[in-house]
C-alpha cells in the first residue's frame, strides 16, 4: 500500500514491471478513450488503475446489491399505487421529467432496479454511499469498458497473466438484455437510443462500441439518435427494434428543444423502452432519507446495513429531525453546523444543485438552506471526508510520472445483479468536493481487484 493511501483499499499497487512505459500508457488511453467525452487530452493521465483488495472490491458489490434492494422496497412501501408513490416522493408533474410510464405497473416495478451506479467515497470507516444513479442514462459503462480494455492491453493482455480481474459492463448488460428478451418473448434486436451531444462527443463512437458488442452476442443492434427515430417505428408488431436501451435523460432533450414525440411513438408501436420509467424513482434521494431515518418494515440487520453504509440523510423541511438520538430543528442544525452537511436536490445528476457547507461562504450556505427548506425539494446529508489514494499519473509524452493524493469517487456498476466493473472519478490536482466529469472536469479511471 502506498504512503497516504487509505487503509481500506488494502491492496498493493499493481506492479509496473509488466506494464507498458508511461509514454505508451498515455498514448493508448488517449486513443482508446477518444471522442468519449473524457478530459484525457487536456488533463494529466493516470499511469495505473486504482488497486483494491479482493475483499474490498467484493464489499462494494455486496453492499450495492443489498442497498439497492432496500431502495426498491422503500419505493414499493411508500404507497400501493403509482400516483401514491409519486406523491410520496413529492413529484407533482411527470410531463418532462418522467414522461414514459407504461400501463403495466408490475413490469415497471419488476425491472425498476436492474441498472444502477452508486457514487461512493471511502470515509474513515470505509465505503459510504452518497447517492444511487438508477436507470439507463448514467455515465460509466462505456468508460469502464474502454479503460478496462486499455489496461488489459497495457499490462500485456490475459496471456501474460494480468495482476487484476476484469468485470466488463458491456458483458453484464448484454446478459441482462438477453434475460429481458427471453422473459418478454422479444426478438434479440435492440436500439441504443442516445445523443452524442449528451456525451460531449463529435460522433456516436461512445455508443458504437456497445452496439458492436451486442452484435457479437447475436443481437441486431444499432445506435439511434433523435433524428433517426421517426424512421424506425414501422407498423405495430413489425418494429425493427422491439427493445430500446434508454441512453438519455428526457430533461436533457427537452432543455435543448428536442421533441420526445418520436420516443412516445416507439412505445405506442410496441417497443419496450428499457429500463422502465420507475427506475428513475428508485434514484430519488428521498428514498435514501427513508432508509436513513428507518422504516417500520426494516429489520435489525437492514438497519445495521444502512447505518454502516449510508451517511445521515434527511429531506429538507422546517421540522425536527433526529440527530444522534436528540430531536433538533433542522434549520438550526444546518446553520449551526455548516461544515458538517451537504445539500442536494432530490432529483439531479452531474452535481447540479449540490452545495457543500465547508466549501462555500456562509452567505451562500444560508441562502441555500433557506431555499431548500422552503422548496422541500432537497436532502441534507452528513458530509463524509473522502479517503485518499496515492495515484501515479503523467502530464504528457516525455514527462516523468509523479504521484498525487487524490480523493476518488468509486461507482460499482450493477446490471441485473451482475457486477460490471468499478468506475472511478477524481481530480488530478487532488481536490475533493463535487466530483463531476461534465461540469467539473474530473478525470476518469477504473478500480480493479488484485488477482
Amino acid at each position: 500500500m502506498k504512503p497516504g493511501t487509505s487503509s481500506w483499499f488494502g491492496a498493493r499497487p499493481f506492479p509496473t514491471t509488466n506494464r507498458s512505459p508511461s509514454d505508451v500508457v498515455s498514448t493508448v488511453l488517449r486513443h482508446e478513450l477518444r471522442d468519449c467525452g473524457t478530459w484525457l487530452h487536456t488533463q494529466p493521465v493516470p499511469t495505473e488503475p486504482f488497486a483494491l483488495s479482493r475483499p474490498a472490491y467484493d464489499e462494494l458489490f455486496t453492499a450495492t446489491r443489498s442497498l439497492l434492494a432496500l431502495l426498491r422496497r422503500a419505493l414499493l412501501e411508500a404507497a400501493p399505487t403509482r400516483q401514491g408513490r409519486l406523491a410520496a416522493l413529492g413529484i407533482r408533474s411527470t410531463a418532462n421529467s418522467f414522461p414514459f410510464f407504461v400501463g403495466d405497473d408490475d413490469f415497471e416495478l419488476r425491472h425498476c432496479d436492474v441498472m444502477a451506479r452508486p457514487d461512493i467515497v471511502i470515509g474513515p470507516d470505509g465505503p459510504r454511499f452518497l447517492e444511487f444513479n438508477v436507470g439507463g442514462a448514467f455515465g460509466g459503462p462505456t468508460e469502464t469498458h474502454r479503460f478496462s480494455q486499455a489496461w488489459t492491453r497495457l499490462y500485456g493482455g490475459p496471456a501474460s497473466g494480468l495482476p487484476f480481474t476484469v468485470d466488463d459492463p458491456h458483458e453484464a448488460r448484454a446478459e441482462l438484455l438477453e434475460d429481458v428478451c427471453a422473459e418478454l418473448g422479444l426478438r434479440r434486436a435492440v436500439a441504443l437510443v442516445g445523443n452524442r451531444v449528451d456525451r460531449r462527443c463529435e460522433t456516436t463512437r461512445y455508443f458504437d462500441g456497445e452496439a458492436a458488442y451486442l452484435r457479437e452476442r447475436g443481437f441486431d443492434a444499432e445506435v439511434l439518435e433523435p433524428h433517426d427515430l421517426p424512421g424506425v417505428t414501422g407498423r405495430a408488431g413489425r418494429l425493427r427494434f422491439p427493445l430500446a436501451l434508454r441512453y438519455f435523460s428526457p430533461a436533457d432533450w427537452v432543455s435543448r428543444g428536442e421533441s420526445l414525440d418520436p420516443v412516445h411513438d416507439l412505445i405506442a408501436a410496441g417497443c419496450v423502452l428499457y429500463p422502465p420509467e420507475s427506475s428513475y424513482l428508485v434514484a430519488n434521494k428521498k428514498l435514501l432519507c427513508r432508509l436513513s431515518k428507518g422504516e417500520s418494515w426494516m429489520n435489525d440487520e437492514e438497519r445495521r446495513l444502512v447505518a454502516r453504509y449510508l451517511p445521515w440523510t434527511r429531506a429538507t423541511s422546517d421540522a425536527k429531525v433526529d440527530w444522534h438520538g436528540e430531536p433538533v430543528d433542522l434549520r438550526r442544525l444546518l446553520m449551526a453546523h455548516q461544515e458538517s452537511f451537504v445539500l442536494k436536490q432530490t432529483v439531479g445528476m452531474m452535481g447540479h444543485g449540490v452545495v457543500i457547507g465547508r466549501l462555500c461562504p456562509e452567505p451562500r450556505w444560508t441562502a441555500a438552506v433557506s431555499r431548500a427548506l422552503d422548496a422541500g425539494d432537497s436532502v441534507a446529508q452528513e458530509y463524509v471526508e473522502p479517503g485518499r489514494y496515492e495515484l501515479e499519473m503523467v502530464a504528457g509524452p516525455g514527462s516523468q510520472p509523479y504521484h498525487v493524493s487524490v480523493a476518488p469517487v468509486l461507482s460499482p456498476l450493477v446490471f441485473g445483479g451482475r457486477p460490471g466493473g468499478v468506475y472511478a472519478r477524481y481530480y488530478p490536482d487532488g481536490r475533493a468536493g463535487v466530483v463531476t466529469v461534465a461540469r467539473g472536469g474530473a478525470m476518469e479511471n477504473v478500480a480493479f481487484a488484485a488477482a
